[in-house]
C-alpha cells in the first residue's frame, strides 16, 4: 500500500505516494530538517497509507445500475 508524508503545521505533503514506508520516513526527516530546524512540528506530522483506487469505480457501477433501472421504468410506462 502506498505511503505519503504529511505535515499538519505547514500543510506540506508528499508530491506523490511512495511504495515503501522507509522512503516516506526519509521525506519526513528531510522536511523536518529543512523546514522546522530538525524538530517535530508541534501540530504534528507523520506517514499515512493511501488508497490508490478512488471511488470512481464503484460510483460508476452504481450510476449505470440506476440508469438501467430508470430506463426500465420509462420503457414500462411508455407502452401505456
Amino acid at each position: 500500500m502506498p505511503y505519503i508524508y504529511w505535515c499538519a503545521r505547514c500543510g506540506a505533503r508528499s508530491p506523490e505516494p511512495h511504495d515503501r514506508r522507509d522512503d516516506a520516513d526519509d521525506e519526513r526527516a528531510e522536511h523536518r530538517a529543512t523546514e522546522h530546524g530538525g524538530l517535530a512540528p508541534a501540530a504534528g506530522d507523520g506517514v499515512r497509507t493511501v488508497h490508490t483506487q478512488g471511488r470512481t469505480g464503484s460510483c460508476s457501477g452504481s450510476l449505470l445500475f440506476v440508469l438501467f433501472l430508470l430506463a426500465a421504468v420509462v420503457a414500462n410506462c411508455w407502452g401505456r
